[in-house]
């Protein structure tokens, strides 16, 4: 296990911080019962809305976006009916609230208060208008940032939590492989190389085949084309199944077993899918990377977790996750 994520050191320690005060602390107080299901949605939302644009963990500000995300993310499997009453309706509502937010923060960063090297930044700074006010068909509008902002908050929380749910139900059920990770994190730390240098270990890579925690991808024929005998229209939506391909004997031998060596060689090309592949690859898999990898250095160098259910059951909503939400009783090493 020895691949390496090394990255923008500043932007470490911002996570870092982020995770401190929103997240692993949360886990402490918590003892001695915990659901990563329950509770790694409060970190992982944290932790993406201090990368983003730059929100503090704890406040009233945070309390307001929390509400209004859980609120957008509840109405996601909803029939699309735009009326009172409706969880459509009450997730419209939420995304206009959360447009409300960013509408101040945008608002405020024009006027030169409050500057940060966040990503929202970024785009107010790359698609402000010219100065003479002529329009830029290549800048994006304020609701399309705006848009941008929340994809981004969308996709990358609910995946990342499954992630790290996943993640400890794999390494509580197999010991060995949490006591080889957790010798590697204590040597990185021995060494004193702190963040510079979080492993982005086989066992991410395996927890990501094994759980295939966005089981389908969607896209859409460019093209006629065949593909063993079936004829494919161009505009046909074609779906990919991935848990199939991630489960498939032939290119990962006992699909079913937890082995993270399997990692260490060369894989067919498109045969792990964790993120995607090509140019729909998920454009937030290096803060993804970064996030899990802070997780399971504290996770593994601090704690150890014993399920208080055993249940192998699967939730299928718009992501794989386990069904009982995975109860642990956690206690620090």
């Amino acid at each position: 296990m020895d691949d390496r994520v090394t990255g923008n050191h500043s932007e470490e320690d911002r996570l870092t911080a982020a995770a401190a005060r929103g997240g692993f602390m949360q886990v402490q107080s918590e003892f001695p019962r915990y659901s990563p299901v329950s509770s790694s949605p409060s970190f992982t939302l944290k932790v993406i809305g201090h990368m983003i644009m730059s929100l503090e963990p704890k406040g009233e500000e945070q309390e307001k976006f929390r509400s209004n995300f859980k609120i957008i993310s509840s109405s996601f499997a909803s029939l699309p009916f735009k009326v009172p009453g409706t969880a459509f309706h009450r997730g419209i509502q939420a995304r206009d609230r959360m447009y409300s937010m960013l509408d101040n923060v945008i608002s405020k960063r024009r006027e030169g208060q409050g500057f940060q090297n966040d990503f929202l930044e970024s785009l107010i700074i790359k698609h402000s208008k010219a100065a003479d006010g002529e329009a830029d068909k290549d800048k994006l509008t304020d609701k399309q940032m705006k848009d941008n902002v929340l994809t981004l908050l969308v996709a990358g929380h609910d995946t990342t939590t499954a992630a790290l749910t996943w993640l400890m139900k794999f390494l509580g059920e197999n010991p060995q492989v949490l006591q080889r990770l957790r010798e590697e994190h204590m040597e990185i730390q021995a060494k004193g190389k702190g963040g510079a240098n979080l492993s982005w270990s086989e066992v991410i890579s395996e927890t990501l085949r094994r759980a295939t925690i966005l089981p389908w991808f969607s896209r859409k024929a460019a093209q006629d084309f065949e593909i063993d005998g079936y004829k494919i229209e161009k505009g046909w939506s074609v779906n990919l199944d991935v848990v199939s391909i991630h489960h498939d004997p032939e290119v990962f031998p006992q699909p079913e077993v937890f082995y993270p060596s399997r990692f260490d060689e060369p894989l067919k090309p498109f045969s792990f899918l964790g993120f995607g592949s090509g140019p729909r690859m998920c454009p937030g898999i290096n803060l993804a990377k970064l996030e899990i990898s802070i997780f399971i250095r504290h996770l593994a160098c601090r704690y150890k977790w014993t399920p208080l259910e055993r249940d192998d059951s699967v939730q299928h909503t718009l992501v794989r996750i386990a069904k009982n939400k995975y109860p642990v009783l956690v206690e620090p090493l």
